[in-house]
């Protein structure tokens, strides 16, 4: 029988709904709990940046020493989430999922009390991990929990949070560092924690019915993808260390190692990744979309700061202002671009923020080009926009393409591959100035915002693939 919208829990034998006020408080204490486990990955990202100073005088070590706590973390946290997600479909995305939070504040704790930077790495790479336990768990549980008819509301309310704590990251952790010293960055990791994991535990589904049999853990297919992974996520890094023959030489090893990962997952009976989930054009085209859209905005507010503090000679403040109204705005209509898709079908907000993605791509490439921070500015809201009205689809699009049992997995992957459209951003970013890095030119700054217009056309039209034109019928639960 159909039952009024609320939260489900899946079960053994089917799906059951709560009904009424009820199910509606329980959602809203499920999306509290996702949300504040999921918050922590883009906070930690962030909130160290200011306290890297603070770390290289207490430990005498160098800048370029101090980044493994950037990129390290980074490293764990990209090529754990699709490993994370198997395991959750594996052993129960609930455990999983608490799991990594109780994971994510030992190591927070272990941090803070790092007595070299050896151990602080250490305990920063755990960090990451534990985070891609919960990060593709906590999507996927919204994917099993929540209604079709709530689903795109939701996860346009876990993005704005997510972008929330990006940008409170460096504001929170410099009054931190400046009261208490560095290690209050990671102390403050545990009142989140303790509050996602009290929320978590009274509101997260719980399998009605024992799992049935597991098929055995892909040990040797995890290690191939995360040697891929790391090889292809430290290419920018390999770059500045060792130059452009390092790099390419760690892009093809890497490249080689995904070749033979692919090659062991067609023939594994338990892949950690099923490439089955590529072959309806929505998860791939939704993996594609996430990726190119990164890949924009990433490289945009990498490369913003060095246009106007180096082209134009403009001061941080106003660079910080410029690139806030990209992140504010895209925070602010993550909600409206979900509620819009759960409306009116996921294809149309995905595709409208995509033309909204590319055209503000080209105001920013203009404003360039004539050197006008307004004219950049209103680019950079256009994008915000694109951003947020589409991000919310995309992800429910992908999600709601896969089967429920495969959910975790789908998450893990298509949280990496935004990660990914991260990573090539910033390679692009470090080849395009590595040989002339002193050069104030313009002309370069144009040509490479340019080519990220180009890249918002293909963006558009990955946008365009994720979901059927048409609007999908709401799915219909019995109550068992």
């Amino acid at each position: 029988m159909t039952s009024e919208p609320g939260i489900s829990r899946q079960g053994g034998a089917g799906t059951v709904e709560l009904p009424g006020a009820a199910a509606i408080d329980r959602g809203r204490l499920l999306l509290l709990a996702v949300a504040a486990g999921i918050t922590l990955a883009p906070l930690n990202s962030t909130m160290i940046a200011v306290a890297l100073p603070e770390i290289q005088g207490a430990f005498g070590i160098s800048i370029t020493a101090s980044s493994w706590l950037v990129t390290l973390y980074l490293v764990a946290m990209a090529a754990g989430q699709p490993v994370g997600g198997r395991l959750g479909d594996l052993y129960g995305r609930r455990r999983v999922y608490l799991a990594g939070l109780i994971g994510f504040g030992l190591a927070s704790l272990g941090c803070a009390l790092a007595p070299g930077l050896e151990w602080l790495i250490a305990f920063r790479m755990l960090q990451g991990r534990a985070g891609a336990l919960s990060l593709p768990n906590g999507t996927a549980m919204i994917r099993e929990a929540i209604p079709e008819d709530r689903r795109g509301a939701a996860f346009g309310t876990i993005g704005m949070a997510a972008g929330i704590a990006a940008g409170l990251g460096p504001p929170l952790g410099g009054i931190l560092v400046h009261s208490f010293g560095w290690g209050a960055i990671f102390w403050a990791n545990v009142p989140v924690i303790a509050m996602a994991l009290m929320l978590g535990w009274r509101s997260l589904p719980r399998p009605r019915r024992a799992s049935p049999a597991r098929a055995g853990f892909d040990m040797p297919g995890t290690a191939l993808l995360t040697i891929a992974l790391t090889l292809v996520i430290l290419i920018p890094t390999a770059l500045k260390v060792g130059g452009a023959m390092f790099a390419i030489g760690a892009g093809l090893l890497g490249l080689a190692t995904g070749w033979g990962f692919v090659r062991w997952e067609l023939k594994a009976s338990a892949p950690v990744i099923d490439l089955r989930l590529f072959a309806p054009r929505h998860f791939a085209a939704a993996c594609a979309a996430v990726a190119l859209g990164n890949l924009v905005m990433y490289t945009t507010l990498l490369a913003l700061p060095l246009f106007l503090e180096g082209v134009l000679r403009r001061g941080v403040q106003v660079s910080g202002y410029t690139l806030v109204v990209l992140s504010a705005l895209s925070a602010l209509f993550g909600p409206i671009g979900g509620r819009w898709s759960d409306r009116a079908g996921r294809w149309l907000p995905a595709v409208a923020g995509g033309a909204a993605i590319l055209l503000g791509a080209i105001v920013v490439a203009l404003g360039v080009g004539w050197e006008r921070i307004p004219v950049i500015v209103g680019g950079l809201a256009i994008m915000g926009v694109g951003l947020g009205t589409s991000g919310a689809a995309i992800q429910t699009a992908a999600m709601e393409s896969v089967p429920l049992a495969r959910a975790g997995s789908a998450a893990g992957i298509f949280s990496t591959s935004r990660y990914l459209g991260s990573i090539v951003g910033s390679t692009i970013l470090a080849a395009s100035f590595a040989r002339r890095a002193g050069e104030s030119d313009g002309g370069r700054y144009l040509v490479l915002f340019t080519g990220l217009a180009v890249v918002a056309i293909g963006a558009i039209i990955a946008n365009a693939l994720v979901a059927d034109r048409q609007i999908r019928p709401v799915e219909v639960t019995s109550a068992t």
